[in-house]
């Protein structure tokens, strides 16, 4: 008899890594030896609660104490957020204290403040609360916090984010340099700007794509104004699908000098499904899958002058690009795409589903 697997996320039309990764592993799982079932946090009460986090958390709560009975095991997939710390720690607790069921923590993001709080306050109160069969995190650093707040190191993993390798005809070009993100204080929009503005007094028909939206956008499209920045600097706002594969495929470098609390971003993912050198800073996760001269580069600083350094590497390099291009498809398609994420998450929910 199959094994009965429930997964909490938010839902599919949600935007958010969290959200896309579990729309893939939903259209593309399947097991002779497990049933998996979905239950999207906070939407069934949307209507009724309108935006109330806590009503919504709640008739959540009071749904899954009747339904988590019935399964095997229990997958929750916070961050390392406030409210996202209680939510999950109140479903871990009803699934794991209550109901004795088997559960497995998937952490997708990972707030620095939030760490430090739980460092000085609440070390105690957060292993009781998110005990559990396994871990998965999305950084050895976040693995090294875990172990450090008394966690078993046999029970935690490394996952990944993942993509969908799509069948798009390439016209890679390293002059062309993609940010992908959203605009916010910390994702490095401006620095990417700042970046190319001084690249291009060097190296004449580069171009970077400013793809995403966010609070920023006036900020920068005001410095672009300002600065005179046109022709050098596009906007092309929130893309996703077909867009968004065709720009990638046109692009040779994606530059993403963040300094945000990331777990594993996807979008440098996609950009190294796609074959892009990647040229961004040693942040969680990205500091486990970047390689210097390998993958692109890590940049310690924040300053644009030093990822000036790096992308003019690239650039005067083109053998170099090319290798690491290339080395970029294989690594991407071997621990990132669907296929194989999925027979990685088969076999750990089969294992603990026992």
């Amino acid at each position: 008899m199959k094994r009965k697997v429930l997964v909490l996320c938010p839902a599919q039309e949600a935007k958010g890594g969290v959200s896309y990764y579990y729309s893939l592993i939903h259209s593309n799982f399947n097991s002779d030896r497990l049933t998996l079932d979905f239950y999207y946090t906070g939407r069934a009460s949307k209507k009724s609660f309108k935006n109330s986090w806590f009503l919504k958390s709640l008739f959540d709560t009071l749904y899954l104490i009747k339904t988590i009975p019935s399964y095997n095991l229990i997958v929750l997939n916070p961050s390392l957020d406030p409210k996202s710390i209680i939510r999950d720690a109140t479903y871990n607790f009803i699934a794991k204290r209550i109901f004795a069921k088997k559960t497995l923590i998937l952490f997708h993001g990972w707030n620095k403040r939030t760490e430090e709080y739980i460092r000085s306050r609440g070390q105690v109160l957060f292993r009781y609360f998110f005990y559990c069969d396994r871990l998965l995190v999305l950084a050895n650093q976040f693995r090294n916090v875990l172990i450090e707040w008394g966690f078993p190191p046999d029970k935690i993993g490394l996952e990944t984010t993942i993509y969908k390798q799509f069948a798009v005809k390439a016209h890679k070009d390293p002059s062309k340099f993609i940010f992908l993100s959203r605009f916010a204080e910390g994702k490095g929009a401006l620095e990417a700007i700042q970046t190319i503005e001084i690249l291009a007094k060097e190296f004449s028909g580069i171009k970077l794509y400013m793809v995403g939206d966010g609070p920023m956008a006036p900020k920068l499209e005001e410095y672009v104004r300002n600065h005179n920045l046109d022709q050098v600097i596009e906007f092309t706002g929130w893309l996703d699908g077909e867009k968004k594969n065709h720009l990638l495929s046109q692009c040779g470098i994606m530059l993403f000098p963040t300094n945000y609390g990331e777990g594993m971003p996807l979008s440098v993912i996609e950009g190294m499904g796609m074959g892009l050198a990647i040229v961004t800073r040693p942040v969680a996760g990205l500091a486990d899958i970047i390689a210097d001269g390998v993958n692109g580069y890590l940049v310690q600083s924040t300053e644009p002058d030093a990822f000036v350094v790096k992308l003019a590497e690239l650039l005067k390099n083109k053998k170099l690009w090319e290798n690491i291009c290339r080395n970029n498809e294989e690594v991407a398609m071997r621990k990132f795409e669907i296929s194989a994420v999925v027979k990685r998450l088969e076999q750990i929910y089969f294992e603990l589903a026992q």
